[in-house]
């Protein structure tokens, strides 16, 4: 190939790029017409505690304490024999109900976390609830979904990392069973 050819190519790679990347850019939905996902809008009425504030409802037992770290699952080649799942950690007190903060739920993580609410709080849906997991991320999500289920009394904790590095001594938990009810 000639320099000529070359030159040719190149000019019209950067042409193609140039149109690509415009086309592209008009293509991006408005803000309007983009549907947020459950958990993306913040809720103002979920109050974010502190390690004083959590210290002292651990102490009286004075809420509804949701861990909603998530669990780890075997992976399918790897012998039984050789899984030993990781313990949970957590607040003392605290029920875990595993992987509802995840970002996707299937319908039976859904329905396995409305039913366990629904079943710690005997279905009174202004039970103050404290959500926590690791580091907040997972918790947010969960208490934002609950929040659209019509819970009213919504707490976050920022997760037992915080409360470990404040001194504090976790438990061991074991996850909330799923409900055998259809």
């Amino acid at each position: 190939m000639s320099i000529i050819q070359h030159f040719k190519t190149f000019l019209a790679l950067i042409i193609f790029s140039f149109i690509f990347f415009n086309y592209a850019k008009g293509e991006n939905p408005k803000k309007s017409d983009v549907k947020l996902k459950e958990w993306e809008e913040h809720s103002e009425n979920i109050i974010i505690l502190d390690t004083d504030d959590m210290q002292v409802i651990v102490k009286k037992r004075s809420a509804l304490l949701l861990d909603v770290w998530k669990k780890d699952i075997r992976p399918e080649k790897l012998d039984p024999k050789k899984w030993i799942p990781a313990q949970r950690y957590s607040l003392p007190g605290a029920k875990w109900i595993p992987n509802v903060g995840l970002e996707t739920l299937t319908p039976e993580l859904r329905n396995y976390f409305e039913e366990t609410v629904k079943r710690l709080t005997k279905g009174n849906k202004d039970t103050k609830i404290v959500f926590f997991c690791r580091r907040g991320y997972y918790s947010k999500i969960a208490a934002e979904r609950l929040e659209k289920m019509g819970y009213t009394n919504i707490f976050l904790y920022p997760g037992t990392d915080v409360w470990e590095d404040a001194g504090k001594k976790l438990a061991i938990v074991k996850p909330e069973e799923m409900s055998l009810r259809k």
